[in-house]
């Protein structure tokens, strides 16, 4: 089995992490065309409609209905992995769950406070490591996160504590970068066309400096079954989803970014679903703690 990265480079990497989102935390403004001030109304507002508005799996009468259970959820322990600028927490917090958020990154921290506390929703948001999750074990019914453990320096360790803080028979929601995806089809081409693998830069390397953060890692369905069921977790589940945007990779700036965007609307959400399922660059997965190992 090969080694992982000792204590220190992996504490030496999330601060690289840490620093990175805190300059760019996750507001789904590419172009930096947001002109509403941070932290208002308005500004959540813009960043959900974005959000919420690019994938048809997304869309319903309660955004992220599909993906998340929240008929399910009313009055159970739930802890969101990573909460960015709050859409998710936001949209947990009304489910009525005992919501706990941690994150990384003071500021999506503070942003994700001031988003619950201007709707009037309860949820207990904290800066943490979730590598050094402080939680006791056996401590929540759901953990969501989206986007998220990719970017750890150890995304397996982050499992592993998914799994511990767990009740048994707890379930854990979450999403990754899908390696066999159209995007990463076409990352790869774009090294391989900039000479990036001659230059010493492998396939991780190539995906992750196409992608957001200081460090991106992609994986098949097959590796991510694989961590997590060797994290003690049974009866995973995985699906393959994505954004609209995907099926068109060229620049979404200036005259092909409006060509894209018009492109982009008349393009059938029920064809871009199937097409996603195959190919899209989100790989979903369902998993349960396995009640067995936990007892």
């Amino acid at each position: 089995m090969r080694k992982g990265p000792s204590l220190a480079a992996r504490q030496d990497l999330q601060a690289q992490n840490k620093l990175w989102w805190e300059k760019n935390p996750m507001g789904y403004d590419w172009h930096r065309t947001i002109s509403s001030q941070e932290g208002t109304p308005a500004f959540f507002a813009e960043i959900d409609h974005r959000f919420f508005q690019s994938s048809p799996f997304y869309v319903g009468a309660r955004a992220f209905e599909r993906l998340i259970p929240f008929d399910r959820l009313r009055g159970k322990r739930v802890l969101e992995i990573g909460c960015g600028l709050g859409a998710h927490a936001q949209l947990l917090a009304e489910a009525g769950c005992n919501l706990t958020c941690i994150d990384l990154t003071e500021k999506a921290v503070a942003l994700t406070r001031k988003r619950l506390s201007l709707r009037g929703l309860q949820g207990d948001v904290r800066l943490m490591n979730a590598e050094e999750i402080t939680f006791p074990d056996n401590e929540f019914d759901f953990v969501w996160s989206w986007g998220v453990i990719h970017h750890s320096a150890s995304t397996d360790t982050i499992i592993r504590e998914a799994y511990r803080v767990l009740k048994p028979e707890g379930e854990f929601r979450l999403m990754v970068y899908h390696r066999r995806s159209l995007t990463a089809s076409v990352s790869v081409t774009r090294g391989m066309m900039s000479g990036k693998f001659f230059k010493g830069m492998a396939v991780p390397d190539v995906l992750s400096f196409y992608s957001d953060g200081h460090l991106a890692r992609f994986y098949t369905r097959t590796e991510m079954m694989r961590l997590l069921t060797r994290s003690g977790f049974s009866k995973v589940h995985t699906l393959l989803l994505g954004q609209k945007s995907e099926l068109l990779p060229i620049p979404g700036e200036g005259l092909t970014g409006r060509l894209k965007s018009f492109l982009l609307a008349r393009f059938p959400d029920g064809l871009a679903e199937r097409l996603l399922g195959l190919i899209g660059s989100f790989l979903f997965a369902i998993a349960l703690k396995n009640t067995q190992k936990a007892a």
